[in-house]
């Protein structure tokens, strides 16, 4: 058996005797409350603990046998690993009999013993009687062939069985893990004098230990563990399974309800989308139909939402389908964690099932792609369950970092696989973090060759389009950094060429036909002629309106340094520019400062031409504004790379 901590959990109908026979057993009575020990009946949960004959000691929780508190008993039963059914012999098998059992078999616990109670009410044949209609009941349940203990908790008789028959189970019990990652359903919260808010619940996953730096979810408050108790007795750690109580820093008990969770990491985050595989119970009062309201149940929580069924208008008695659970509030779980659905109103147990996905996917009903995700999600290999999770997210890909929710597998175990799907070249990883699928990166890059070769098309005297305009125009279907990666690794096959931010795709330069050689001859020749008065872009744009490339041309000869446009929109051939700072470092191997008028004087220009060239130099850093002045810049004496 495994060393885990063990939770028993009783179930039964109101009046059977489950307080009591607790009490017997243990010596504590779990009716802590004014009003249920006045009425004489369990409303909330109760809790202690149970020393085996063989000295092992498990968790007990006692839940509300009262049809108005299933869902107080649905809090306490998401942890128990055994189940104490508790039936009375002079009443047999009721209805709250058959809802608790259809919940705990929902919920996975197919191991347990049933406590046959107040046996000191009825004579033999009655005991017999009651035996017989019990295992014919239990015949079609996950309890089949469970040992039937009679006892009284009035004269103690059959106590000491029933204790053996729970330790000789336990012994061979395989546990049930539930999830990968360190939570607590809060179950209760009270405030204890001198420490503050505790809350209490069965740990699900962890250990968790005092100093541990936690979060209440889904409220996100954070908190700090001042201090820990497993059955009342003080520890510095708690492992899976035990029932713990968690002294939280700096909460108040107002701030936290049942239903939430206290969580280790940010490996979990809040859904309110949860794809499911629902199965109904037998004895179902109506079909569950599409879109149904319901009550949704894990852990502790209680939460409204709509069912939506992917492949069937309705399930009907013991029918099972895939469905995703349209939460009205967010909640936590990871895959793998068992729910419980009840009506909405009147309030009567529907099904439940395990939890497929956690990704918060819009699905559609009936759409094959969905439904092969979830079946896939149900039944593949992990490293089919990752590819298929990536490649979902087509060009955009996942940060690795989100799969640990949407797979339900620890960070440490993702990564071994994704390092061994990329060495496969099943998975690409684009930028720091992000992966693609192999076939939507392949996509991805066809996307990102068209658009430049369409750009190359419309505009023919451009070198390529800028990065930036390819990944904002794919930006919904791919994701940036995939965009560069694909452009990164064609740059290096020679199979496209980079110039500054562009791109292109046909050769590393423009073929210019005869016309389009002549009209850049004839815009050169002009800017030339003019010298530093160079003209601005729309007065050469109406010098040659008639030609359609005009302003492509003109683009080009800016794009490829063969003109500058200065400040003021004036553009001047690259010549006089060169020119200019030749002159610049002339006059400053001589001045300290200059004004305008010392431009005039040196390049023959007037102040209006002066004006845009000083603001120029400004900027390329050759030379420096001091108030009236400039004096030369940093970059003035560095020699041109082209």
């Amino acid at each position: 058996m495994s060393n885990r901590a063990t939770i028993i959990g009783t179930a039964g109908h109101i009046d059977h005797g489950k307080t009591n026979l607790i009490r017997a057993l243990t010596g504590v009575d779990t009716d802590r409350l004014k009003e249920e020990k006045k009425r004489g009946i369990s409303i909330e949960l109760g809790f202690t603990s149970l020393t085996l004959p063989s000295g092992r000691t498990c968790g007990v929780v006692d839940v509300p046998g009262h049809e108005r508190f299933i869902r107080n008993m649905l809090a306490g039963a998401g942890g128990i690993d055994l189940i104490l059914l508790v039936i009375a012999a002079d009443e047999g098998v009721m209805p709250q009999t058959r809802e608790h059992l259809d919940i705990i078999q929902l919920l996975g616990v197919h191991q347990g013993v049933v406590a046959l109670t107040k046996v000191d009410l009825v004579d033999e044949e009655w005991l017999e009687l009651a035996r017989s209609d019990i295992e014919d009941y239990l015949a079609d349940t996950s309890l089949s062939g469970a040992k039937i203990v009679p006892v009284s908790s009035i004269t103690g008789e059959g106590m000491d069985d029933l204790k053996a028959e729970v330790d000789r189970v336990l012994a061979d019990l395989e546990m049930r893990r539930r999830g990968r990652f360190t939570r607590l359903p809060v179950d209760r919260i009270f405030t204890m004098e001198g420490f503050g808010t505790v809350v209490t619940g069965t740990l699900w996953g962890g250990p968790l230990a005092v100093g541990d730096s936690v979060e209440v979810e889904p409220r996100g408050l954070e908190s700090r563990i001042r201090a820990l108790q497993v059955h009342k007795d003080s520890v510095q750690e708690a492992v899976p399974g035990q029932r713990v109580a968690v002294c939280l820093h700096g909460v108040h008990k107002e701030q936290v309800n049942r239903g939430d969770w206290v969580v280790r990491g940010d490996t979990l985050q809040p859904v309110r989308k949860l794809d499911v595989r629902l199965q109904t119970i037998r004895d179902l009062h109506r079909p569950v139909e599409n879109r149904m309201r319901i009550r949704f149940y894990l852990g502790a929580t209680e939460v409204m939402g709509r069912i939506l069924l992917l492949e069937t208008e309705e399930l009907g008695p013991g029918e099972s389908g895939l469905a995703q659970i349209q939460l009205e509030a967010p909640t936590l779980a990871e895959r793998g964690d068992l729910f419980v659905i009840r009506s909405f109103s009147p309030m009567y147990t529907l099904g439940g099932g395990p939890v497929l996905d956690v990704s918060e996917t819009r699905r559609r009903r009936y759409r094959e792609e969905d439904l092969g995700a979830l079946r896939l999600a149900e039944e593949g290999t992990l490293d089919d369950r990752i590819h298929e999770v990536i490649r979902a997210q087509g060009g955009i890909g996942v940060v690795d970092s989100d799969l640990t929710q949407q797979i339900g597998q620890l960070p440490e175990e993702i990564s071994e696989v994704t390092t061994e799907l990329i060495e496969s070249g099943r998975l690409i990883r684009v930028g720091r973090n992000r992966l693609i699928a192999d076939e939507a990166y392949a996509g991805a890059g066809r996307a990102v060759e068209a658009l430049i070769l369409e750009h190359e098309k419309e505009h023919r005297l451009r070198f390529g389009p800028q990065k930036s305009e390819l990944k904002s125009r794919l930006a919904k279907t791919v994701h940036g950094d995939v965009v560069e990666t694909w452009i990164h690794e064609e740059v290096e096959r020679e199979r496209v060429f980079v110039r500054g931010d562009r791109v292109r795709r046909s050769g590393p330069g423009l073929k210019l036909t005869p016309p389009m050689k002549e009209l850049r001859a004839k815009m050169l020749g002009g800017l030339e002629s003019v010298g530093y008065s160079g003209p601005s872009q729309r007065a050469i744009l109406t010098e040659h309106k008639a030609e359609k490339l005009a302003p492509e041309m003109l683009g080009l000869i800016l794009s490829e340094g063969e003109a500058i446009k200065l400040p003021s929109e004036i553009i001047v051939h690259s010549r006089f520019v060169r020119e200019l700072k030749n002159e610049l470092r002339k006059f400053f191997s001589k001045n300290s400062e200059m004004k305008i008028a010392d431009l005039k004087e040196q390049i023959g220009v007037s102040r209006k031409q002066g004006v845009p060239l000083l603001e120029y130099a400004d900027q390329q850093q050759w030379t420096q504004r001091n108030g009236d002045v400039r004096v030369a810049g940093p970059r003035l004496m560095e020699e041109e790379t082209t």
